[in-house]
């Protein structure tokens, strides 16, 4: 097929736009190529589709992924309901919460005091707690 050459200020060389493809022959190549797209496209999505399952989900359980995810939102929204009752409980019952604890506290501590000083049996013994 003999080209045109074209001598412009800015570009020498062969008219590339001299089409060799009818209208007909371009839509039917763009059409095989969207095909051909659609195909390795669909090919793809299936492949990763059929990963996941695989991999994603313990022995391709759907049903039990989405349960065990379920449970676990259960035992945080159970988690955070505890906590917000302890607070407010400990709120509630406030100093006196927290004399018992220095009580319970200082009690400990006098009672390891004594057990390394060698009091501990008598101090059982006056608690009345068997050694």
């Amino acid at each position: 097929m003999n080209q045109e050459i074209i001598v412009t200020d800015q570009y020498t060389g062969p008219n590339r736009r001299v089409y060799s493809k009818t209208l007909e022959q371009l839509e039917i190549d763009i059409k095989q190529m969207l095909k051909d797209h659609e195909d390795r496209e669909r090919d793809w999505i299936n492949k990763l589709i059929g990963d996941l399952k695989t991999e994603a989900f313990p022995s391709g359980d759907l049903t039990g992924h989405c349960e065990y995810h379920e449970s676990k939102i259960r035992a945080a929204q159970a988690e955070e309901e505890f906590w917000h009752t302890a607070k407010s409980e400990a709120i509630k019952h406030g100093v006196s919460g927290l004399f018992v604890v220095v009580k319970l506290m200082a009690t400990l501590a006098l009672l390891g005091m004594a057990w390394k000083l060698g009091f501990g049996p008598a101090m059982a013994k006056l608690l009345g707690v068997s050694t």
